[in-house]
């Protein structure tokens, strides 16, 4: 058995898996302060809000505040956690992801997604196009952010 089969959740989507209006909703992850400064690191995102805590807690957020991006990044990566599997086997290219913040996430907070199939169309040689649309919560339940989601996916036939 390869690894991939191994690793693999029990249900990979395809096009026609994806129910316009179905919720699902990921495990929560916690936030780290190594998280945020691998990522600035990488990225070469060197913000004082991320990485100076004397800089920062002279700002509104009070203290440093992690990349949006890294935000994104970390509940896309809880999307691809769930059990049904919206970017496994099925799915063929990412179209576009837009972003909105509604709320600073700090060193420490716990986020989770709540995510819900928005839309679906079929489209030529056996693909379809799904929009997923995610609301990133804190541990306070509070929504810090919304994600858009239109991804391709093949279908069965």
């Amino acid at each position: 058995m390869s690894l991939f089969k191994r690793l693999s959740h029990e249900k990979t989507m395809f096009f026609e898996d994806f129910d316009i209006a179905q919720k699902y909703s990921t495990k929560g992850r916690t936030v780290t302060e190594a998280d945020a400064v691998l990522f600035s690191t990488l990225t070469g995102a060197y913000n004082p809000l991320f990485l100076d805590e004397v800089h920062a807690s002279k700002t509104p957020f009070k203290s440093r505040i992690v990349p949006g991006l890294l935000t994104v990044s970390l509940c896309t990566g809880l999307i691809y956690q769930l059990s049904v599997d919206p970017f496994g086997e099925g799915f063929v290219a990412l179209v576009s992801a837009r972003m909105k913040w509604l709320k600073a996430v700090h060193h420490g907070d716990t986020i989770r997604s709540e995510v819900i199939v928005g839309d679906k169309k079929p489209l030529e040689n056996h693909r379809g196009l799904v929009t997923l649309r995610a609301k990133t919560m804190n541990q306070e339940n509070q929504e810090v952010g919304e994600i858009e989601y239109n991804i391709i996916v093949q279908t069965r036939s």
